[in-house]
């Protein structure tokens, strides 16, 4: 076994070693999976590895498997799925585009297919939402409540919580970003 998980006071982090760490938490109904020594989240609960939760995988493919499994597409500013379309807040749609061109989103472009990824960016921050070790475990929570959502049709009925947690993944990663920047500046 090559991950371990270590207890936090309100979370747990996956460790997986030589691999991505992820925050997670036990009560939010997610299961994990081992698979070749590392462990992934099971967000649909089917006990299989999806290309949509292998964090291995290109964020394109995990895109691409994400908007078939669960009908999900976005176009410009709006997120349609099969029984509805929801608006993208331009705040939101304005930090998402800003981030995405400032390459703040930790992506690999030589193994991705950036134009596909720029015309899905919203699926896209989705999924690293939900691999991420900021040690909120909330993401979880959120992709499960987007997913099933989206199977009973009643999407619009939880976007205002959807459209919150976006706000608060990307006010982090900016202030990441901001961080990072001043210890760059001071050092240099």
């Amino acid at each position: 076994m090559t991950w371990k998980l270590v207890h936090k006071k309100s979370y747990d982090i996956i460790e997986n070693e030589n691999g991505k760490n992820l925050s997670y938490h036990p009560n939010l109904g997610i299961q994990i999976i081992e698979k070749d020594g590392f462990a992934f989240k099971d967000l649909n609960a089917t006990g299989n590895l999806d290309k949509f939760e292998d964090w291995r995988l290109p964020l394109t493919l995990r895109i691409h498997d994400f908007k078939t499994q669960f009908g999900l597409w976005q176009e410009k500013d709006c997120l349609y799925y099969p029984k509805g379309k929801i608006q993208i807040p331009v705040d939101v749609y304005d930090n998402l585009l800003f981030l995405y061109e400032h390459k703040l989103f930790h992506i690999e472009e030589e193994k991705e297919d950036m134009k596909f990824i720029k015309e899905n960016y919203l699926l896209g921050v989705l999924l690293l939402m939900f691999d991420n070790d900021y040690g909120t475990g909330k993401e979880d929570y959120l992709l499960q409540l987007i997913v099933q959502s989206v199977q009973l049709g009643v999407l619009e009925n939880v976007m205002y919580s959807i459209w919150e947690a976006v706000r608060n993944y990307l006010k982090t990663l900016s202030e990441k970003r901001n961080t990072a920047l001043g210890e760059m500046s001071y050092i240099s």
